[in-house]
């Protein structure tokens, strides 16, 4: 009897796995399909760029600089424009990179080892682009700590892989600095305003990457408040470039014919295309090979950065929010009801209203994960995270919709209220928006529906 149970059961896990796997498959030859089939026809040109522009890049590691605006850097260049790259952190937390060098698991001081070394391949592929290394600006954060420092911004964070809480390296802007937001966010505004940039890039705010979401974050945050304390002569723009998201760019692989389109589910954005020459192209191979601890490992993955053209997208003027898309990646495909498709946030005196709506109505054992992260105009921070189901929160259920009252009385004091929401299953995210931003309302506990920032829904697939 025992014998024909556990028959029974491999046969249904065997029968699930399968279903599964299938399922898995067939989506991801359809965003394939779907990718392959963009037509480039449909985004506006970049505007072009001239000899007094000023362009600051926010790179989260060294690489991304290349990967994501390399092109857009050796064309600023060409034309007389100014460039200059903050990098967020050194890049020391990849491991397998730092074991090529340790030979062996590597520890603290390996870590440490392949930061150093990762400076000085940014500094030799800028040299590529035409941009000269002491334009290179080295923040030193801990490296896949960044989303983590966001979430809980006056707690000191620490690197798993250098074990630093503070930045380590001495010739970074601010050696010793905490590894806390705010300390990060001056040393942004340091460079914002020494600089004076006509034109910001960072990465986008539903780049898969959490570090790359954070620095979405961190990047406007410091504009908001260089603006605000009169440190900028005039507002730059704030573009976005997008690095991972699922299996983007399609097709992997060195590609240099082909065109650089959107990601699936991100592609209904208004998308800006930059054209770029044959020297350009040239200028972008040579400084993404410079990169040669990231080149080795992943040769396949950053060639399929190298086309014809690079994508920005502008950000919102007003905070309208981004298109969260929906039904995108084979995990979220087999898991609607983890699917988020909109979020509004609506600030009063005393707290937030949340409203989240996902594909199928959300059920145990799936959990919202909700962060909430307030700045007053002195550049404080304070934050609150709440999970749902919980019966302590206030919650009404509308179809698909979600609607949560999150008291917190920081609120009142605030200049600005941010919100990131995850779906979870067992911990393991299924699901994250951007930080979204909710505008206080003055004089009323009861959020007005013209405050509302939403990710307004992607049609679905």
């Amino acid at each position: 009897m025992r014998r024909w149970i556990f028959r029974l059961a491999l046969a249904a896990v065997g029968g699930l796995g399968s279903y599964v796997g299938l399922s898995a498959l067939l989506f991801v030859a359809a965003m394939h399909r779907a990718s392959l089939s963009q037509e480039p026809h449909r985004w506006q040109p970049f505007p072009s760029l001239h000899a007094g522009d000023r362009l600051l890049i926010i790179a989260p590691h060294p690489d991304d600089e290349v990967l994501g605006c390399g092109g857009l850097i050796a064309t600023a260049v060409a034309q007389g424009a100014s460039v200059r790259v903050a990098y967020l952190t050194n890049g020391d937390g990849f491991t397998a990179a730092a074991a090529l060098t340790a030979r062996a698991t590597p520890h603290a001081d390996e870590c440490l080892q392949l930061g150093r070394l990762r400076q000085a391949e940014a500094r030799n592929a800028l040299q590529q682009l035409g941009v000269s290394p002491d334009d290179a600006v080295f923040l030193g954060y801990p490296d896949r700590g960044l989303l983590p420092m966001a979430i809980r911004p006056q707690r000191v964070a620490r690197s798993h892989a250098t074990q630093a809480s503070a930045v380590p390296y001495s010739d970074a802007l601010t050696p010793n600095a905490p590894y806390i937001a705010p300390a990060l966010i001056a040393d942004l505004r340091r460079v914002i305003a020494e600089f004076q940039p006509t034109h910001v890039f960072t990465t986008h705010p539903l780049d898969d990457h959490e570090d790359h979401t954070a620095a979405a974050l961190f990047t406007a945050e410091a504009l908001r408040q260089a603006q605000a304390s009169g440190e900028l002569a005039c507002s730059p723009t704030l573009w976005y470039y997008i690095i991972h998201r699922g299996d983007y760019p399609l097709p992997q692989g060195d590609h240099p014919q082909r065109l650089l389109t959107p990601p699936v589910g991100l592609d209904g954005a208004p998308w800006r295309l930059l054209p770029l020459s044959s020297d350009a192209q040239r200028a972008k191979r040579r400084a993404l090979q410079a990169h040669q601890s990231q080149y080795a490992l992943m040769t396949r993955f950053l060639s399929s950065f190298l086309r014809q053209n690079e994508i920005f997208l502008p950000a919102p003027l007003e905070p309208t929010g981004v298109a969260q898309p929906v039904n995108d990646n084979p995990t979220i495909h087999l898991q609607p009801r983890a699917d988020i498709v909109s979020v509004q946030a609506q600030a009063g005196r005393e707290g937030v209203r949340v409203s989240v709506e996902t594909l199928k109505p959300l059920r145990a054992p799936y959990q919202l994960e909700i962060t909430l992260l307030t700045v007053d105009s002195s550049g404080n921070w304070s934050d609150a995270r709440w999970r749902y189901p919980n019966r302590r929160l206030a919650a009404r259920r509308e179809g698909s919709t979600l609607h949560l009252w999150l008291p917190h009385a920081a609120i009142d004091r605030a200049e600005r209220a941010y919100v990131l929401v995850r779906t979870t299953l067992y911990g393991a995210e299924l699901d994250r928006t951007g930080f979204i931003q909710a505008q206080r309302l003055a004089g009323s506990d009861a959020p007005a529906s013209g405050s509302a920032l939403r990710y307004a829904p992607s049609p679905a697939r």
